[in-house]
């Protein structure tokens, strides 16, 4: 053997024994087992079982399961012949919506088709839950609210041009308008959640993306990517940011999650005072959680821990190749691998505390996003593994409530109404700089529309905090 290719050994021999000696071992199991097919869905908890959809998609075969606390099924659907959404769960029922316009309640215990309903056209976006009750898109331009128990129309609601995006909490958000390939703008308009009725319509040009909500506000995208912060029951838009190109991913508690620049900087902004600070992403961000003062921001090689308040950092952990990453219980769950030799695919549960993991489970396919149970944490992963893990004990992180000046009321006034304007008065478009500024008399009276005494109010400006990232992490 040449001294060349012995060096080479020993080097591959090296990095294996450095990621072997340095994972952390796995976690024993209360109990594992396995079904013969794979797992499409996270698990569902309904009363005191769970259900998720497995099958073959290269039969196209697939049937919900149920489990029992101890992991035996007991209970299988019938076969779908279409791979459905994600189950939603109800206190008695589990119902699955496919991407051939079919929709069915089954019965838990027992899985027994209770109903079924078809819509016009395929939908295209998952049925959404809403109390006891579904939304489910029927056709481009109408929306349908369905009884969880029978599957009955509740309320029904048609629009004059084409729904293209929707999200429901106290209202029941929708966005739509006319598909222009030049101009994709679209409008917005609550409809309440009992019975359909519209609230309120802001004619601006918006985004397309789905809104996102917290306590008593929901943030749209303008067509040019300001956050606009808009009372869920009236529709007066309360703050619009001022930066462009943004996109919503989170809120946490009084916290709004931004994206800019493609994905490559990501903004946190107090919906509370509008203090805001940015930090710059190594590469695509996977998942975001949040645990008291402190926010986790995972992308596809490191896990940071940083101060929501201000953005400095608490400390990073590296974690190689990330697959995917979702907030769990008092932090994040994530499946990631320690290096590129690894055969194994880790799950890995860490809190905001400290970068190591609470609990780690090893195997060969992604996991799904855990459950927690009264017998411990349930995981399934993509090959049909399934285990329950013992119920990890957390570590109380700080709360905004040991952060001086912070405080969450239980209903916060984000931006008072004093400094709200009217979504029916708002011009078709607003300058950048909204201090002191005023609405372009042209486009007011393009849509019959008269500007608002009084702009969105605008707090602080952004205030990049310096990048943490490579710094010494605080002890």
């Amino acid at each position: 053997m040449s001294s060349r290719l012995l060096g080479v050994l020993l080097i591959i021999i090296s990095i294996l024994a450095f990621h072997l000696l340095g994972s952390q071992p796995e976690t024993q199991a209360i109990w594992q087992r396995n079904i013969a097919e794979k797992i499409y869905s996270d698990p569902v908890s309904v009363g005191d079982r769970a259900v998720f959809v497995a099958g073959d998609k290269g039969k196209r075969e697939y049937r919900l399961y149920e489990i029992d606390s101890s992991g035996n099924t007991t209970a299988q659907s019938v076969q779908l012949p279409n791979l459905p959404y994600e189950p939603t769960g109800f206190k008695n029922i589990v119902v699955v919506g496919d991407r051939a316009s079919m929709i069915r309640g089954f019965s838990v215990p027992g899985l027994q088709l209770v109903w079924e309903s078809g819509t016009i056209e395929p939908f295209n976006f998952p049925p959404l839950k809403t109390g006891e009750n579904l939304l489910v898109q029927s056709d481009a331009s109408s929306l349908f609210c369905l009884s969880s128990t029978d599957g009955k129309p509740v309320w029904d609601h048609t629009f004059t041009d084409k729904l293209i995006n929707y999200g429901v909490d106290k209202t029941v958000v929708c966005l739509h308008g006319y598909a222009d390939l030049k101009s994709p703008n679209w409008k917005a308009s609550g409809l309440d959640p009992e019975t359909g009725e519209v609230l309120w319509t802001i004619t601006r040009p918006l985004g397309s993306d789905a809104p996102i909500f917290v306590q008593n506000i929901c943030v749209l995208a303008s067509s040019e990517g300001e956050m606009l912060i808009v009372d869920q029951s009236t529709g007066n838009i309360l703050y619009q940011h001022q930066i462009k190109g943004l996109k919503a991913s989170q809120i946490f508690d009084e916290y709004l999650i931004m994206q800019a620049a493609g994905g490559s900087r990501l903004l946190c902004m107090s919906l509370m005072d509008g203090k805001s600070w940015t930090t710059t992403m190594q590469s695509n961000l996977t998942g975001i959680a949040k645990s008291g003062n402190r926010l986790l921001i995972a992308d596809k090689k490191n896990l940071r821990c940083l101060n929501v308040a201000d953005g400095s950092s608490f400390w990073t952990r590296n974690l190689e190749d990330v697959y995917n990453a979702v907030a769990y219980r008092n932090g994040i769950f994530i499946t990631h691998k320690d290096s590129f030799f690894a055969r194994s695919t880790y799950g890995s549960y860490i809190e905001a505390d400290s970068p190591n993991s609470r609990w780690v489970a090893y195997d060969n396919s992604n996991f799904l996003k855990p459950i927690l149970t009264d017998a411990g944490e349930l995981l399934l992963s993509y090959n049909g593994s399934l285990r329950m893990l013992p119920r990890a004990t957390s570590v109380q992180t700080p709360t905004n409530l040991d952060m001086p000046g912070q405080k969450i009321q239980t209903e916060p006034n984000f931006w008072k109404d004093k400094n709200a304007t009217e979504s029916s008065a708002l011009p078709a478009s607003l300058p950048v700089n909204l201090v002191g500024g005023e609405a372009d008399d042209k486009e007011s009276e393009k849509d019959d529309e008269k500007p608002a005494d009084q702009n969105p109010a605008t707090p602080d400006g952004l205030k990049p905090a310096a990048d943490d990232w490579g710094k010494k992490d605080e002890p």
